[in-house]
């Protein structure tokens, strides 16, 4: 079962050509953000119900620059694990992966997610809850490969790290939470 999000706040940042521009209610930071929406770097951001801190089944935002843009988000899964076939790539075979601490992270043809398993605050301890951190091409004009498929990455292990091991205190990236956020070098699985 997935749960749905619902509601949404919209805030927005008209700044442009700046690459330390807000990012998710400016809780994501990193280049490579701007680097993933093209040569001026952010010109805005657009959030809708992006604030984990405050739980919500998922949440995502937007990041708009001059060439691109790309959307963030998350969302949660119940009793996924069980049945991880039903939330993988749809064609693991041809995915890169990475890791962040012990989840796994997939590069797809316009996405980079991380599958972090987890249980979802405020329900009994399950060991089958996944969280899925995602960043994605909007919309998907671009395929992923070489370097922009770790520039994706990378923003995904960013989100992942935050998301995950620091609002949900997820133990799979707890290893990795406090690390830097170094670009991860996908590997063909």
């Amino acid at each position: 079962m997935v749960m749905a999000v619902s509601g949404c706040s919209s805030g927005g940042n008209d700044q442009t050509d700046n690459r330390s521009a807000s990012v998710c209610d400016g809780k994501l930071s990193g280049d490579v953000f701007g680097t993933l929406v093209g040569s001026g770097g952010l010109a805005s951001e657009e959030t809708h119900q992006f604030h984990p801190k405050k739980w919500t089944a998922g949440g995502r935002c937007y990041l708009y620059g001059k060439d691109h843009y790309v959307m963030i988000d998350y969302l949660w899964y119940m009793g996924a694990i069980s049945d991880l076939g039903s939330v993988k790539s749809p064609s693991p075979s041809n995915a890169q992966t990475f890791k962040v601490g012990s989840a796994v992270g997939y590069v797809e043809k316009n996405r980079a997610r991380v599958l972090i398993p987890c249980s979802i605050p405020g329900t009994p301890t399950s060991e089958h809850d996944v969280l899925e951190v995602e960043v994605k091409d909007m919309p998907p004009a671009r395929t992923l490969d070489g370097e922009l498929g770790k520039a994706f990455a990378s923003a995904a292990t960013i989100a992942a790290r935050y998301i995950g091991g620091e609002v949900f205190d997820c133990s799979a990236i707890q290893s990795g939470a406090s690390a830097g956020s170094s670009s991860p070098s996908p590997s063909a699985s």
